[in-house]
């Protein structure tokens, strides 16, 4: 009888316990506790489980919370700070929202969860690392907006610090050093995220850096750029970014010159550089902005594209018959070389109309259109000497009255003190040559160095000779009364040049009939028309250069 009631009791016990198993399974199934992977061992009870919930988004601090299920939302599991006392690993199912218990022996283990306000951090994966920085790349969700900002600390202590670039580059760092980093992101609701921390060391190699970076020749179209960098290797490439127009350049030079741009405009530049072994620097930021006035001379070599386009040659040394002295001259015709100058009215006076001989370097060469009336090379019948610092035609009536007329409105202001070469040259060298052989002896190479410094003038033998149509450049420029309409510079009347014949003292090079001829200083008078370089800083403000259009300065 015993053995009868024993027997019928062990067999309540062990129904009594597969249901109270069975009762457990379902529980914990249903209340979505800790489950075990090993399906071999028995679910470990939510009784050794200990789950702690962040106070406040960002904070860092925890408490234990009395839940039995795991949270629905509004948090996100810490794999960081998760574990277990006897070694057991948790590993989150972010689709059924548990935590699974990688063991298969009972253990207690603490459950870490980062509360958010509909911004999460997902993932942080490390680009690059060297000695000196360290490159991450994070991965951040907002459900009511989107991210703008994050914040970083290398140390618990540390203060955050901000920043709107993802990649994120932490530069300054030591060498073969472990970095604890803790993120987190602000959404565009101002909501912030869990606190998402990894660990990187820096290697024995830092990156390049760069110190700065600076900017010159800066025109209306473009800029050139200095780099300032240093590396441990060597580096191989620069990058030039402007990003707001999407133009980049590279160059394994520190230097970059940006061109095609808009005139008054400001750039955002962004510059980097990688070394050897590919370590990249932070990314160097800085604003430059192009000119915002055009300068004349810069515009009217605009113009310039090819010989002859818009009656524009390029007098380089591969320039045949050229001046080869690397200036921008107008020739032909009748070119679009029109300016106004000393008037600022809507319709243009005829009396301030102006042309433009070229450009020399940066200064801008104008003639008056008309003659101011007729004068002797020395200024007087009884004044013999051909020396330029002598004649009263210079010193009192170019650089006296006429200047002095053009006090109004300070445009004397605009016209540059010149050093005019004065030295001349020989009757053969006037007009039995060409206009190259003339500019050498007159102005190049060749002349003498006799000058004279000023700021009106005259025009030189070479400058009518490289007036004429660039098919006329190789006729001596004593035959050039036989092409008078294919020279813009002839004015229908014999007129006085600069240049003096050095081989005798009375003696000058005027233009005759259309053709370079020599005259003495005091006997005949002919017709003057001033001639003058603008200073650098004259703006093009309008005009086709037509003489009905032409271009304006003021």
């Amino acid at each position: 009888m015993k053995k009868k009631i024993l027997l019928i009791s062990s067999i309540l016990l062990t129904f009594i316990l597969i249901v109270f198993v069975l009762l457990n399974n379902i529980d914990n199934e249903s209340k979505n506790v800790l489950s075990n992977t090993n399906k071999d061992t028995e679910v470990i009870n939510s009784n050794m489980i200990t789950m702690m919930y962040e106070t406040d988004a960002g904070t860092g601090i925890y408490e234990e919370t009395k839940d039995t299920t795991w949270p629905e939302s509004g948090y996100i599991f810490n794999e960081n700070l998760s574990g277990c006392e006897n070694g057991g690993e948790l590993e989150y199912n972010s689709i059924n929202k548990t935590v699974n218990l990688l063991s298969n022996k009972s253990d207690n283990c603490y459950v870490y969860f980062d509360k958010y306000d509909g911004v999460w951090i997902d993932n942080v994966s490390i680009i690059n690392v060297t000695g000196s920085s360290i490159t991450l790349d994070i991965s951040a969700t907002s459900e009511n907006g989107s991210i703008t900002t994050y914040y970083y600390s290398l140390k618990d202590s540390e203060e955050y610090q901000e920043t709107t670039s993802n990649p994120l580059i932490i530069n300054d760092l030591n060498k073969l050093t472990e970095y604890k980093i803790s993120i987190y992101a602000i959404d565009s609701t101002n909501a912030r995220s869990n606190i998402y921390e990894v660990i990187v060391t820096t290697t024995d190699e830092s990156g390049p850096i760069i110190n700065s970076v600076s900017v010159s020749d800066t025109t209306t179209s473009g800029f050139t750029l200095t780099v300032d960098a240093t590396s441990d290797i060597g580096i191989e490439r620069y990058y030039y970014i402007i990003e707001s127009e999407d133009i980049a350049g590279t160059s394994t030079s520190n230097t970059y010159t940006f061109d095609g741009l808009e005139i008054g405009t400001t750039y955002n530049i962004v510059v980097f550089a990688k070394d050897n072994n590919n370590n990249q620097s932070s990314e160097y930021e800085l604003e430059v902005e192009t000119e915002s006035t055009l300068l004349l001379a810069e515009y009217i070599k605009s113009l310039y594209s090819a010989p002859g386009v818009n009656d524009l040659y390029h007098h380089t040394s591969d320039l045949t018959d050229s001046a080869g002295d690397n200036s921008y001259r107008y020739s032909g015709a009748n070119p679009n070389n029109y300016v106004c100058f000393g008037s600022d009215a809507a319709t243009c006076p005829s009396d301030n109309l102006y042309r433009i001989i070229g450009v020399f370097g940066d200064e801008v060469k104008l003639i008056k259109n008309t003659s101011i009336g007729n004068y002797y090379w020395s200024g007087s019948s009884s004044n013999k000497s051909n020396t330029w610092s002598n004649s009263t035609l210079n010193t009192n009536t170019l650089n006296g009255s006429y200047l002095a007329g053009l006090d109004n409105n300070s445009w004397s202001s605009m016209i540059t003190t010149h050093t005019w070469k004065v030295g001349g040259m020989t009757t053969v060298d006037a007009f039995f040559y060409e206009a190259e052989h003339a500019y050498n002896y007159e102005v190049g190479a060749n002349s003498s160095s006799t000058t004279y410094p000023a700021k009106i003038g005259l025009m030189y033998v070479s400058d009518y000779g490289f007036a004429a149509s660039n098919t006329y450049w190789s006729t001596g420029l004593g035959q050039y009364f036989k092409i008078t309409s294919n020279n813009w510079l002839y004015l229908d009347s014999n007129e006085l040049t600069i240049s003096r014949n050095s081989s005798r003292s009375d003696n000058v090079f005027p233009v005759i009939g259309g053709g370079v001829s020599e005259g003495n200083v005091y006997s005949t008078t002919y017709a003057v028309r001033p001639c003058f370089y603008l200073n650098t800083d004259v703006p093009y403000i309008s005009g086709t250069g037509t003489e009905s259009d032409p271009f304006r300065i003021v």
